[in-house]
């Protein structure tokens, strides 16, 4: 070997030793720590020992704790009497709860081999799939003792196939503010945990529909109870299974197959209905709380007699003293005596977001299933990245055909007893905004189905109310205030609730002020006619139009509040038609019930006549101008002029008089109709434009769309027709319908 490889194996020799010298020297600062063996415990035998609510206050029951409600079918089969070993299985599953549950259970520990562990001493967690556990913690964890758990989960949004987890570990928490949420409700934590985990039986809730994925919990318009949720609703024919309807209350639907439609088709999804789906009855006291929600409510259905022929009538019509319910069937007399009210709606609709136009499927498709995660948008339900199969495809068959499915589906109207309004001749500071408050249901059991509005007035104008240019106008709210009396009054504000509201921007004020103005038609804006915030226009493509006020359907008005209407008779002159009408004076604006002193109002007369405004004794002649038969009359009072009076022209007659509440909801029509012009002038040089504008507003019109909630928006409830076919116009005295719009028929 050479002097130099000699060298080097002397150098690698020496590190070899320095390392091994390091590293015993690191060995020997560590100190070692043994890790202990886990103790015995393996897993958890669960078994669940019944699913039950509690009746709140508002139900009479006080907390009185009763097992939660099962399928019709099965409790018709055993006529309510059902085993509690039947409930919550296959052929006898529970409901779709709205609310908290409570699950029973009993849970053993067990050691490797699957024998009994009764040593076994301390709290464990829970888990429910699917659907959530309650906020409350304490329903959240329960405590072993001698190898044995008693214990109740509090969960709500279970459905489909349920099973609850056992686990050794930290139960979940929950935040409040970004802090936990009652900690002393939280058990004494163990010094090790296991993390064995134990699995309960399958409980069998009902499957998701439509329905319940859209009705919420209490009486609250802003969210679904399964936000977050990936669902899927719907049965493909290979499974074998069918997704049938659970009806207490509409016997004609109970066991109903699913059958969902769709209804639109936009550039960024489709819009679907089941439209088998129960029609429920309309509660109007919210259970949770107690209060009174429903301003108005429903009619009842009919009672209907069979007739020798096998038709069916009203019982009205008849000397009969009994008959049944339309709907429910159940037995009634004369006045629907024993017949219940139900919603307009069904909470069955949903628009599907697919980020794109979803190629393939067309207005009208059947469809077997849709799938996809629930979610939130301006407090619209949604699916997002969603799924679906189609079951019939209506363009692979005749064009007469291709309606065979949307026909089962009629747009329900849109009036002032579904937006929230009193069926009594006094004003309320919201009956302007159409479903203002967050607890009207009737426009939520709509949301996303088409609907129809009537007798609708567009923008007169456009007012941009974006001072600084940011893009962003504040919305305004409706308060509760007090005056300088101390008296609680209704008013319109900013939206801080807090007593005292924090101070205002100078620049927010003057935006909001503005932005009320013109939505309400108040203060300087209040004989402008409807206004249309511009900057809100341009950006979303949304503009405010104005709903037909209370009056006769002959004149195309709104006749869902009765008693909002007056009738007066209507007479011929004595002399001709010169001399004052006997009708002196025809109706007087009551300002002592806080009207304002230049109340609004709409008439409608079933033959023509002339007419008069002025004090409260003004009459009417012959000399007066002329309001034709069935034809609306809008108008607002002159200062100091409070009446109306009439004359007929060549026939008696009556005449019905409501105040005008400017009821007002959002349109869009830029993806329907993207040539209708709605920020027009009447005085554009170009004379075929202002033409057109002068038709656009001289006209009122009938739409059909899809409902929509935004809740930053004024009005909060938006129509979005699919295409022109979907509006129709009755044009002006002198005018024609604008292009492309088509007389309504």
């Amino acid at each position: 070997m050479s002097e130099k490889n000699v060298q080097l194996e002397q150098r690698r020799s020496r590190a070899v030793e320095t390392s091994l010298a390091l590293t015993a020297l690191l060995l020997a600062a560590c100190s070692v720590t043994t890790i202990p063996a886990p103790p015995n415990l393996s897993s958890f035998a669960v078994q669940p020992g019944g699913v039950f609510y509690r009746l709140s206050s508002a139900d009479g029951g006080q907390g009185l704790r009763v097992p939660l409600l099962v399928s019709s079918a099965c409790f018709s089969r055993y006529d309510g009497g059902v085993p509690a070993d039947i409930r919550g299985t296959s052929d006898c599953r529970y409901l779709i709860p709205r609310g908290q549950i409570e699950i029973d259970l009993t849970a053993k520990a067990l050691d490797r081999n699957g024998h009994e562990l009764p040593g076994f001493n301390g709290p464990v967690s829970f888990r429910v799939l699917p659907g959530d556990l309650s906020p409350q913690l304490d329903g959240r964890w329960g405590q072993f003792r001698d190898g044995t758990l008693q214990a109740t989960v509090k969960a709500i949004h279970q459905y489909g196939q349920v099973r609850v987890w056992v686990e050794d570990a930290p139960p979940e928490l929950t935040y409040d503010g970004g802090f936990v949420a009652a900690p002393g409700q939280l058990p004494e934590e163990p010094a090790t945990r296991t993390y064995a985990s134990g699995l309960s039986p399958t409980i069998f809730f009902e499957d998701q529909t439509l329905q319940s994925l859209q009705l919420p919990d209490g009486a609250d318009n802003r969210s679904s109870p399964f936000v977050g949720e990936f669902v899927a609703v719907g049965k493909n024919p290979e499974s074998g299974e069918r997704l049938l309807q659970n009806c207490a209350n509409d016997p004609a639907r109970n066991g109903a197959q699913s059958l969902m439609v769709v209804t639109g088709v936009d550039p960024s999804g489709f819009f679907i209905t089941d439209l088998t789906a129960c029609r429920l009855v309309e509660v109007p006291v919210d259970p949770a709380t107690g209060r009174t929600v429903v301003r108005t409510q429903e009619p009842l259905e009919a009672c209907l007699v069979t007739l020798p022929d096998g038709s069916t009538t009203s019982i009205e019509n008849t000397s009969e003293t009994s008959g049944t319910c339309r709907i429910s069937k159940r037995p009634c007399s004369k006045g629907s005596i024993g017949c219940l009210r139900y919603m307009p709606g069904t909470y069955a609709s949903m628009f599907v977001y697919n980020y794109n136009y979803p190629d393939g499927l067309n207005t009208g498709d059947l469809l077997f299933t849709v799938s996809g995660s629930v979610q939130e948008f301006t407090s619209t339900s949604q699916m997002v990245f969603p799924g679906w199969t189609i079951a019939e495809s209506v363009r692979l068959l005749p064009q007469d055909q291709w309606n065979k499915w949307l026909d089962f589906v009629p747009p329900v109207e849109i009036n002032g007893r579904l937006c929230g309004l009193d069926d009594a001749f006094a004003p309320f500071v919201t009956d302007v905004l159409c479903s203002m408050s967050t607890s009207n249901l009737k426009t939520e059991s709509l949301e996303s189905a088409l609907v129809k509005i009537r007798g609708v007035s567009m923008p007169a104008r456009f007012t941009n109310c974006d001072f600084n240019g940011d893009g962003t106008v504040p919305f305004f709210c409706n308060r509760s205030d007090r005056d300088e009396q101390g008296q609680t009054i209704a008013s319109w504000g900013n939206c801080d609730f807090n007593v005292p509201p924090a101070p205002e921007a100078p620049n927010d004020a003057a935006e909001r002020t503005c932005l009320q103005n013109c939505v309400l038609s108040r203060g300087d804006q209040a004989d402008l006619g409807v206004c249309s915030e511009g900057s809100t226009f341009n950006g979303f493509g949304q503009f405010v139009v104005e709903l037909a006020p209370a009056g006769p359907a002959y004149a195309n008005l709104d006749d869902s509040l009765p008693k909002r209407v007056f009738t007066v008779p209507v007479k011929l002159s004595t002399d001709g038609g010169v001399a004052p009408s006997v009708v002196s004076p025809g109706w007087v604006v009551d300002t002592a019930r806080g009207y304002e002193a230049r109340a609004s109002i709409a008439v409608a007369c079933d033959v023509p006549v002339h007419y008069r405004l002025g004090t409260d004794t003004v009459t009417a002649s012959g000399t007066d101008p002329v309001l034709p038969a069935k034809q609306a009359l809008r108008v607002r009072f002159p200062e100091g002029q409070t009446g109306i009076a009439f004359q007929a022209v060549d026939a008696a007659g009556s005449c019905s008089i409501s105040h005008n509440a400017h009821m007002r909801i959002n349109v869009i029509t830029k993806d329907a109709i993207p040539e209708l012009n709605i920020d027009c002038s009447v005085d554009d040089e170009n004379a075929t434009r202002a033409t057109q504008c002068r038709a656009l507003r001289g006209a009122t019109y009938d739409i059909v769309g899809h409902l929509r909630q935004v809740q930053p928006a004024r009005p909060r409830w938006m129509v979005i027709p699919r295409d022109p076919d979907d509006v129709c116009c009755y044009p002006g005295p002198g005018l024609e319908c604008p292009t492309p719009i088509k007389p309504c028929r």
